[in-house]
């Protein structure tokens, strides 16, 4: 069997959740994995004793360098240590069912992908599942494409998988570093999964994604204003996209691309609408965000949250 290095960055992990998160790993039914662990706190160490109990495959511990990355930048890292031959995400307070590692394995191979997403469950702070099947309940883009689509273009705007649910070529997944530090390691790696060949997507959901009020991601957990908006949204997305067709130069989308995001940049009407296809609520939202003041902002943004992707 293949190996398998499965990378988890943690920070403060609540103890529980993590203890839960790494049992699903251990129960894999796919048993040729590597846990790379990275400790992205300066001030804590990693309690190795508590992975050493409920881990029964060989373990990488990765020390904190003096300073906090970030996630992307913590699993850049841990992607550029890893050596297996497939390497898959993992957050600190998910749960994974069984067989995930083992069908995402089998589907890589049988597709010859490049990388491999899953449909997810969704639970809260006491696992209770609030949500069956992504895939079934949300009816957008980013939650219905199929195995083998061109969906570069549209993940660079929404990125189409969460981490936890991909697994993907060792070589490949190192080959995509560095990671735009305005990406997400998710994002960025299914970009140019879809550029370089195929993503593959298997329509069960392996993973069980807990949602609570620590989550990394949100919708615009740190946007306040307007100005914060376009700065750390907008301006943002841009120079993701200058980052990627450093990589990609000759991209068959690059063109269409970049007016998008000069036409997001310049606020204009006309020229989102001629976009909307590849966003279609980025679109709205923005049309709508040019044209109050800055005060109904914090209305907007509320309902923005209320109406984002799961």
């Amino acid at each position: 069997m293949d190996t398998v290095d499965v990378l988890m960055s943690i920070y403060k992990p609540d103890k529980v959740y993590l203890i839960k998160q790494l049992k699903s790993i251990d129960e894999q039914t796919y048993k040729n994995i590597t846990l790379y662990v990275y400790n992205d706190c300066p001030s804590e160490r990693i309690d190795k004793e508590l992975f050493k109990e409920h881990i029964h495959y060989p373990i990488v511990f990765l020390e904190t360098d003096g300073e906090n990355r970030g996630f992307i930048k913590a699993f850049e890292k841990l992607i550029n240590e890893s050596k297996g031959k497939y390497v898959a995400f993992c957050d600190q307070d998910d749960i994974w069912k069984k067989d995930k590692i083992e069908k995402c394995v089998g589907t890589l191979k049988k597709d010859k992908s490049l990388a491999v997403a899953t449909d997810r469950s969704i639970i809260n702070e006491n696992d209770e599942v609030k949500i069956q099947s992504v895939r079934e309940t949300v009816n957008k883009n980013y939650e219905n494409w199929m195995t083998g689509d061109d969906i570069c273009k549209y993940d660079l705007v929404i990125c189409f998988a969460v981490g936890m649910c991909l697994v993907a070529d060792g070589d490949f997944a190192r080959s995509t570093c560095p990671i735009s530090e305005f990406s997400g390691h998710d994002q960025w790696l299914l970009a140019c999964a879809s550029t370089e060949g195929k993503v593959s997507f298997i329509n069960e959901p392996l993973v069980m994604y807990r949602r609570h009020d620590h989550n990394v991601s949100g919708v615009m957990n740190d946007v306040k204003s307007k100005k914060q908006y376009y700065e750390k949204r907008v301006l943002a997305q841009k120079k993701m996209y200058e980052d990627f067709f450093k990589k990609y130069p000759n991209h068959k989308d690059k063109d269409e691309m970049m007016d998008f995001v000069e036409k997001r940049m310049n606020h204009s009407t006309i020229g989102l609408l001629r976009y909307r296809y590849l966003a279609p609520d980025v679109v709205k939202f923005e049309i709508v965000l040019s044209l109050v003041p800055n005060f109904i902002f914090k209305f907007l943004r509320f309902v923005a949250r209320r109406l984002s992707r799961i």
